[in-house]
């Protein structure tokens, strides 16, 4: 069969998918306030607050989880703090890994589908093994400023690259066109192994693409890793990685040894709910989400200022170190910004070039 038809049929069937999961998933009730197993899918609304506009999203479907349950109860008394919307859902309308991307794409275009000044701007991901521990910390004090606009998608990383855990997806086609390239992975490249976690690490491949996608540059330049401490602070083995002022704990990892864990934090927020909980100006995250996206912003330009000069040179310029230290600083953006010095060497990097080569003209 020609590859085109082959990728044209595959295209079809993940939009007829889409239209699928959107219709089973409106069909449910989003109108009650309840624990997370008594309906199939509860949302949470308050009038007011909520600037840019957040909805949190989880799932909690299978055999009943009391932990999970608590956990995700701890994600709704945040939402109702800060006036998020949050949908949780219960019941499997894909296969194993990929309900969660099935999901999100599911709600992303619902929202696409709502006049501008109604939608969701942005969905916050949080796996139910997560626990908010400061709900003091509004989820959009991360966010990329308005005029980072390129920006869709906000994650972590750690040892092992991206972790979808704790993830922010843009109400955007954007978003829509990655997910679908996610999904459409194993069965576009069905001889690549995705290990255990297949949508996981179906994302990150899609994430890291710099031709097709919706303008032909791929979805790299879309992204930005926060320090994962800010989003996604995990629980180890033998203690929290965190201190106290930071959002929540995660327990990615720690296998049947995540219930006591899990059983410890919940005893805390539930019994003694102010013991780690701080003002957000107190916690530092107001400045220090201020300063990385200024950061982010300057580098971003000046690879912009730069990039736009070599295109304005005359033939036969040499202009061959300022576009690999272009390249690079943009690569950073893309892969490093949640490490200051490595985005800050390849600034300097890029002066540096220019200095040179504009010397030798």
């Amino acid at each position: 069969m020609p590859q085109g038809f082959t990728r044209r049929a595959i295209g079809a069937l993940l939009t007829a998918t889409a239209l699928l999961l959107i219709w089973r998933v409106s069909n449910y009730d989003v109108t009650s306030l309840a624990p997370p197993s008594s309906s199939s899918n509860s949302q949470i609304a308050k009038p007011g607050g909520n600037p840019r506009r957040i909805a949190k999203v989880s799932m909690l479907y299978g055999n009943p989880n009391p932990l999970y349950e608590r956990a995700l109860r701890s994600h709704e008394r945040h939402a109702q703090r800060w006036g998020y919307p949050m949908y949780v859902l219960e019941e499997d309308i894909s296969e194993g890994f990929w309900n969660k991307p099935s999901y999100v794409l599911s709600l992303v275009i619902q929202e696409l589908a709502k006049p501008p000044a109604k939608r969701c701007e942005w969905l916050m991901w949080v796996d139910a093994d997560s626990i908010i521990i400061n709900p003091a910390i509004p989820a959009d004090i991360f966010l990329p400023p308005p005029d980072l606009s390129e920006i869709h998608f906000v994650a972590s990383k750690d040892q092992n690259g991206l972790n979808t855990g704790i993830v922010f997806f843009h109400v955007h086609p954007w978003t829509v066109s990655m997910l679908v390239e996610t999904l459409g992975h194993p069965l576009y490249l069905p001889e690549i192994d995705l290990g255990r976690s297949a949508d996981q690490e179906a994302m990150a491949r899609i994430m890291k693409k710099t031709t097709g996608g919706p303008e032909g540059q791929g979805y790299a330049a879309g992204m930005a890793y926060l320090p994962r401490p800010w989003i996604n602070t995990y629980e180890w083995h033998h203690a929290y990685e965190g201190e106290k002022g930071n959002m929540l704990v995660h327990f990615p990892g720690l296998e049947d040894d995540r219930w006591p864990h899990m059983a410890n934090w919940l005893d805390i927020v539930e019994k003694t709910p102010l013991e780690w909980e701080m003002p957000l100006k107190e916690s530092g995250y107001d400045e220090l989400t201020r300063e990385f996206w200024a950061k982010f912003r300057a580098a971003r330009d000046l690879a912009n200022s730069v990039q736009e000069d070599i295109s304005l040179l005359p033939s036969g310029t040499s202009t061959s170190l300022r576009q690999a230290a272009v390249n690079n600083v943009r690569l950073a953006l893309q892969q490093h910004a949640d490490e200051p010095e490595v985005l800050q060497q390849q600034v300097n990097e890029l002066k540096a070039a220019v200095k040179e080569e504009s010397s030798g003209r």
